[in-house]
């Protein structure tokens, strides 16, 4: 369960399996989960719901700009 805080500010806390909304379409898709984080380069790989075949390679901080990324699917 993701609490409000984290919603409210984008946390990227608890990141395995999270669910997170693109506000711009990435490989023709809105909708991801997190399949992996690497911390080492602190990059996420999430793929697309609809299409596990897509994947995106997102540093940390683009998941935290709300601008581009949205906590949870909307």
């Amino acid at each position: 369960m993701i609490s409000n805080y984290d919603k409210k500010f984008n946390k990227v806390t608890k990141l395995n399996k999270s669910k997170w909304t693109s506000l711009i379409k990435l490989n023709g898709w809105r909708h991801y989960e997190v399949i992996n984080v690497d911390k080492k380069n602190n990059s996420i790989e999430l793929f697309a719901i609809c299409d596990d075949n897509q994947r995106a390679f997102v540093k940390r901080k683009e998941l935290q700009n709300k601008d581009l990324w949205k906590r949870g699917w909307t």
